[in-house]
Order: structure tokens, then C-alpha cells, then sequence
């Protein structure tokens, strides 16, 4: 039998994206954000979630895809990495699917404009490329380590 796991789509740049939804703990509209001063480049400030003060990261800057354009459908991906609460603005989310493990294949050596090593793969889910990502690789939480 083979493994499935729950991911969560959205999108940058009109492009596919997934993560284990096991990483995400919500989805939100964008908050009003406080910056800081000498934040790290793709850091664009941070916002009390629950208690927990979270620094908000854009995701599209962080892969070198341009800067985030906030729109009605832009979301903030609440995630937990190395057991820190850390949020990433996306354009869009879009779905929650099922993905079956025995179909994601290995990372192309060039997809989506995006550094090959922040890739776990590629999964073909209805015709459509989703690229999914490795967030623990891409989002070292001690670059945006917010001292309280």
C-alpha cells in the first residue's frame, strides 16, 4: 500500500506550490504587520498569532520571484518550522489534496525559477505541475529569529 500524504496548493506567480500540511498550523488573510529595523531581506515584519509574536516572511522574495503584491486573495501560511510558529505571505491558497508518495518524482535540474535544493519534487496532479517545496530547507527560522 502506498503512503499518502495531505498538501496544502497555493500559488506565486501563477505557479503551483505544495507543503506538508502536517507544517501548517493556519491559513489567514493578512494582518496588519509591525516591522522592525534591521530586518533580514525577506522579512516583512511581525504580528502577534495567539499569543506568540510571529515574524512574517515573503516567500516569493525569499525565492528570488519578485516581491509579494498584496491582493484580496493573498494569505498568510501560518507554519511551524523546527518547532517555531513563522508566517509566509503567498498569493494564493488554493486547495488541499492528496498526494500519493509513489508520484512525486525528483526535482528537474530547473523548475519554477526555483534554487533545485529547496525542492523535495514534482507531482503531476491533474494534468498540472505542482513543485513542493522543502520549507525546513528554504526558511532557516535563525535568520528571522525574532528576540522577545
Amino acid at each position: 500500500m502506498s503512503d499518502v500524504s495531505k498538501y496544502i496548493i497555493f500559488q506565486l506567480n501563477h505557479e503551483r506550490f505544495a507543503i506538508n500540511i502536517q507544517q501548517v498550523r493556519s491559513i489567514e488573510k493578512m494582518p496588519e504587520l509591525t516591522t522592525m529595523p534591521q530586518m533580514p531581506q525577506a522579512m516583512k515584519g511581525i504580528f502577534e498569532l495567539r499569543g506568540a509574536i510571529t515574524p512574517v516572511i515573503d516567500l516569493k522574495e525569499k525565492l528570488e520571484m519578485g516581491l509579494a503584491e498584496q491582493t484580496e486573495e493573498t494569505r498568510l501560511l501560518v507554519l511551524t518550522i523546527d518547532g517555531k510558529q513563522l508566517g509566509v505571505i503567498v498569493d494564493k491558497a488554493t486547495e488541499v489534496v492528496d498526494l500519493n508518495e509513489e508520484t512525486i518524482e525528483p526535482p528537474p535540474e530547473m523548475v519554477a525559477n526555483v534554487e533545485r535544493e529547496y525542492i523535495t519534487g514534482v507531482a503531476n496532479q491533474e494534468g498540472q505541475l505542482i513543485v513542493i517545496l522543502d520549507l525546513d530547507r528554504v526558511l532557516d527560522y535563525e535568520e528571522f529569529n525574532v528576540k522577545s
